[in-house]
């Protein structure tokens, strides 16, 4: 009963998440422009990609001994990378629409 009452406490992400890749499929075929096959074969490539790599950085984590306890030095470092590329990904769309909140950036 009560692994039944811990994973209910996942139910509502785990339905997000699952609703979320359904419609992943559609909009790659439909509003992306991607063949079916190739847009099956890259929702492929990551759910074959996460099944190798989360037992490998779970037995990472699981070895890892610091005084702050297993998994906190890993969210912190992680942290570090996560705030580099989202700054990036948010240069990237910037220069690929051309404005920031509405305000319109000038071109040379």
């Amino acid at each position: 009963m009560t692994k039944l009452a811990y994973g209910a406490g996942d139910l509502g992400p785990a339905i997000t998440a699952n609703i979320l890749s359904f419609f992943l499929l559609f909009f790659f075929t439909n509003v992306a422009g991607l063949d079916a096959g190739l847009a099956g074969s890259i929702l492929l490539i990551s759910k074959v990609w996460d099944a190798i790599n989360d037992p490998i950085v779970g037995i990472l984590t699981d070895r890892t001994q610091s005084r702050w306890g297993r998994r906190l030095p890993w969210l912190l470092y992680g942290a570090i990378p996560l705030a580099y590329f989202s700054f990036c990904n948010g240069l990237c769309q910037l220069q690929i629409n051309g404005d920031c909140f509405g305000i319109t950036s000038r071109s040379p």
